[in-house]
């Protein structure tokens, strides 16, 4: 009785199994459609995320086939898992706009997947007349683990790239970080992660029971990539829309953006021309205050026209000014006995100590040490 319960109850999972799996795939595929239709042809990367988004698809119909006991793929099944992880690589170098910068893995990939077709099918066509059918079955078996074992190896490098991408490459796409943070592509590597446990701990076991018994411990990594196909499709509509509404935003107002930054360029050069031609730097009492009174500007405005054009505040500014004019003192043989505080104080500084921390900042070394090796 126990053991008719435990029975029933295995064909209930796996009846579950079997639905989440088709379902999955049929959302996969339709999803596909919509994003086919919807993507612009100019946008590669969207394409690529797509092929991905059918190929699991694609794999999870295999595995409902396969449970459904369709004869024909008895003798040959197609290896999709291959193409999982060099889809996304592909999708996100060409989202991050990076694609020449790195390999491109899917030349690489694409010959191994077809390969691994055509060895199945010899091995089908050389080995079917010489076997039993148990025999052969096990053989198979055997050998499509060995294959996947390698796709995961594959894969999982593939996978541990893309995170070193996004983790440490991210000077190579700042623009793209200007509209979108990401996060969504962290989100499904942290997800995809937790696909490959899973699938590390099934496949372990199918070689540990050779080959045998096996298929219920890959239920847990089947119900993984339907959740996945399911968040990705739901996060991509998402950020899709916010990526496209956030480049229509700043389009539309790139032109009054140009405009400003031509205003403030043009005002900036009008404060440091009166800097400059009037050496004001050299005043050691100038202050943000003074110098506003002097042009006529509010103290807000001159700092914004200062942190706008040089991303400096106004002290930094001024400082860089009277570091360029002591450097010519220091070099000139002329003051070549003065003490670094005569020309620290004639160049604008209240002080040597606060000569000497500026130099510094701006400098790298010391006036000393910027006199020695200079002259």
């Amino acid at each position: 009785m126990y053991i008719a319960v435990i029975n029933k109850l295995a064909l209930q999972l796996t009846e579950i199994f079997n639905l989440f799996l088709i379902i999955s795939a049929i959302h996969g595929f339709a999803f596909g459609v919509f994003l086919f239709k919807r993507n612009s042809k100019e946008n590669k990367a969207i394409t690529f995320l797509n092929a991905m988004i059918i190929v699991i698809a694609l794999n999870n119909l295999q595995s409902w086939l396969l449970a459904k006991e369709i004869s024909f793929l008895n003798y040959i099944q197609i290896p999709w898992h291959f193409l999982i992880a060099p889809f996304f690589y592909t999708f996100l170098v060409n989202y991050l706009k990076i694609e020449k910068t790195f390999l491109n893995i899917l030349k690489i990939v694409l010959p191994l997947f077809i390969a691994s077709i055509l060895l199945q099918i010899t091995y089908f066509y050389f080995t079917k007349d010489t076997k039993t059918a148990f025999e052969y079955h096990f053989l198979y078996e055997k050998y499509t683990s060995f294959e996947e074992a390698i796709s995961f190896i594959i894969s999982l490098n593939i996978f541990f790239y893309c995170f070193h991408i996004i983790k440490y490459k991210r000077n190579l796409f700042l623009n793209i970080l200007s509209y979108d943070n990401l996060k969504w592509i962290n989100n499904f590597i942290i997800l995809a992660g937790v696909s490959y446990i899973l699938w590390a701990f099934a496949l372990s076991l199918k070689f540990y029971l050779n080959f045998k018994d096996f298929i219920i411990f890959f239920y847990p990594l089947r119900i993984m990539t339907t959740i996945l196909i399911y968040w990705l499709g739901y996060e991509l509509v998402f950020i899709l829309r916010q990526v496209e509404e956030r480049k229509s935003i700043r389009k539309a107002n790139s032109n009054n953006t140009e405009q400003e930054i031509t205003n403030y360029s043009k005002k900036f050069e009008r404060v440091k021309d009166y800097i400059v031609n009037n050496r004001r730097y050299l005043d050691s009492a100038l202050s943000l205050e003074t110098l506003s009174k002097e042009l006529q500007i509010s103290n807000s405005q001159l700092s914004k026209i200062i942190n706008e054009q040089t991303s400096q505040n106004f002290n930094h500014l001024i400082n860089g000014f009277r570091i360029d004019f002591s450097k010519k003192i220091l070099l000139d043989p002329n003051y070549n006995k003065y003490t670094i505080t005569s020309i620290a104080l004639e160049s604008g500084f209240n002080s040597k100590s606060t000569f000497y921390n500026a130099f510094k900042k701006h400098s790298g070394v010391t006036p000393t040490q910027f006199k020695e090796k200079n002259v």
